[in-house]
């Protein structure tokens, strides 16, 4: 019996075996069915690009089948042109080619998807290059005014931008263009002009590009004959009532001011109708080019005209000796900062005062200030070595003459406040050839020379005036603020 129910048990399992066997054969069915086929993409309808160094176009293309995407045009180019086999996703990036024409193009993007009938477009419109060309107006408006006109050829929409209200009067101030650049002609009608020559600028833009040019309008003339697009005279150096006289035309009877704070050295005065004469009354005594300021006006008064302001010019008395590291030079004072090299005058020290204004003195160690002067013949010589610490020389010498010299020694804090040097040389006695010679500072006659000094000015035309600083390591400095000669006849 035990045989038998296991072989029974044993049959058992078998069928039940084969039974599941079959089952898993006739029902094993996939439950999730295969996704339709699909391609999405962010890109829009339609993209512009600009003419010159156009930006990339970018977008993506997501898709679960192959795709492609081709180009119309060979300016115009897609990357990736189809997609990769390991991914149905990418960005793509669309290239373009500088459009060198004058007319727009217009490019096309089919994107199609294996499996799929409909296809995207995508349209990449080009700007054209753009083409500006303006013909100016460029001459000279009249007094009276009038119209005027210019022509602008463009292939893209414009407008004018006049800088000032005297040319704002235009007939058409902005316009399409068009692809040809077909010239356009522009009216501008100025007013009558009651004042200066006057100048403004029309600018005629478009979005990329613009030209601007310049309309000048006459009217009260007063320039110089000579050259008209001047307003700078120019005056010697050097010398006392120096004059200069100087062409005008004008359409206007004119007069002439000079503004008070240069009428300590400049005069001006109408000689005629058509004649001006300047006149500097005294040497420029600073380091730089001094500027003074002459109004040239319309004896009857003009609405809107101040008058016409004319630069007068004076150079500089003085040249300078050594490197440009040697001095400094302050342009808007005139002072000169000197730390090793020496400054010659352009004019002739002959009997006088001549006087050194300083700003400031610095003196240390063995250094010094040397002062020069006197006619260049023989061995003639005036001179003073200033010194702090250390004895200084105020000495006249030279052939036929008896040497003669006075000498002092001052502290570094009273050579280095000091603010005036003065030089007087006069005759020691009316009608008398014997000289005197003063040194005075800050007020104080310090050393007089009066050996029977013969006047050498009798045959000589005077010296120039040399004076420099003496460092070893320029520690040492002085600021000269202005140098004056006034002569003693």
């Amino acid at each position: 019996m035990k045989k038998l129910y296991n072989n029974t048990f044993m049959q058992l399992i078998l069928a039940l075996c084969t039974f599941s066997l079959v089952s898993c054969q006739e029902f094993n069915i996939d439950s999730q069915p295969e996704a339709p086929l699909n391609i999405q993409t962010d890109a829009l309808e339609s993209y512009t690009a600009l003419a010159t160094s156009p930006s990339n176009v970018v977008f993506n293309i997501s898709s679960n089948t192959p795709w492609t995407i081709e180009s119309d045009q060979q300016w115009c180019k897609p990357t990736p042109s189809m997609s990769a086999a390991s991914s149905l996703v990418s960005e793509i990036v669309v290239t373009m080619e500088n459009n060198e024409g004058k007319k727009t193009r217009t490019a096309q993007l089919t994107i199609k998807a294996e499996g799929i009938e409909e296809s995207k477009v995508v349209t990449i419109e080009q700007a054209s290059k753009e083409d500006l060309v303006v013909i100016p107006y460029d001459e000279l408006v009249p007094t009276e005014g009038g119209s005027i006109t210019f022509t602008i050829s463009s292939n893209k929409a414009w407008e004018i931008i006049p800088s000032t209200a005297f040319l704002s009067n235009i007939d058409k101030t902005s316009g399409t263009g068009n692809e040809e650049a077909t010239a356009e002609t522009v009216t501008v009608t100025l007013p009558a002009n009651a004042g200066a020559k006057r100048a403004g600028t029309l600018t005629v833009k478009t979005q990329f590009e613009e030209y601007t040019f310049t309309v000048t309008q006459n009217g009260v003339i007063i320039e110089l004959e000579e050259d008209p697009e001047s307003t700078t005279i120019s005056m010697p150096s050097t010398g006392n009532n120096m004059e200069k006289t100087v062409l005008i035309r004008a359409n206007k009877e004119w007069k002439v001011e000079v503004p008070k704070e240069y009428q300590s050295w400049l005069r001006a005065e109408a000689l005629s109708e058509t004649e001006l004469k300047i006149t500097t009354t005294t040497t420029n005594n600073l380091m730089v080019n001094r500027v003074g300021h002459i109004i040239m006006k319309t004896k009857e008064v003009i609405d809107g005209f101040d008058g016409i302001t004319f630069d007068v010019n004076q150079g500089t008395a003085f040249w300078k000796e050594g490197g440009a590291d040697n001095y400094a030079v302050d342009e808007e004072t005139g002072y000169m900062t000197l730390y090793g090299s020496g400054i010659v005058t352009n004019f002739l020290f002959k009997k006088g005062r001549l006087t050194f204004d300083f700003e400031s003195i610095n003196l240390t160690g063995e250094d010094w200030i040397e002062f020069n002067m006197w006619p260049n013949s023989g061995n003639t010589n005036l001179h003073l070595h200033f010194y702090a610490n250390k004895e200084s020389n105020f000495t006249c010498g030279g052939s036929g003459l008896n040497w003669t010299q006075k000498t002092f020694t001052w502290t570094s804090e009273q050579t280095n406040v000091v603010k005036k040097i003065e030089f007087l040389v006069v005759n020691k006695e009316e009608g008398s050839n014997a000289l005197v010679l003063k040194l005075i500072i800050d007020g104080v006659e310090v050393a007089i020379l009066d050996n029977n000094i013969t006047d050498p000015y009798a045959t000589e035309p005077g010296a120039p005036v040399y004076f420099r600083m003496h460092t070893t390591n320029k520690a040492s400095n002085f600021t000269v603020k202005s140098i004056t000669w006034e002569p003693v006849e």
